[in-house]
């Protein structure tokens, strides 16, 4: 997996969380971010994708940076 490989999945990601999560309040990023490391709990045990995942995770990360 190339670095630019990565970084245009989390940009595609990015956009799509977009139009699914409010971003409104401090509480519901943290809760988004802390959702998604769950999920990579999950991959890791096996329950999931976990390049999905940190995909995701990266996104979110993004986001918030963002608001910065």
């Amino acid at each position: 997996m190339t670095q630019d490989y990565i970084i245009d999945a989390i940009i595609q990601e990015r956009l799509r969380q977009d139009g699914l999560h409010q971003w409104t309040k401090k509480t519901n990023r943290l809760a988004v971010l802390v959702e998604e490391v769950g999920e990579i709990a999950q991959a890791l045990q096996g329950e999931g994708n976990l390049e999905e995942e940190l995909v995701q995770l990266a996104a979110v990360c993004v986001r918030m940076l963002e608001e910065l």
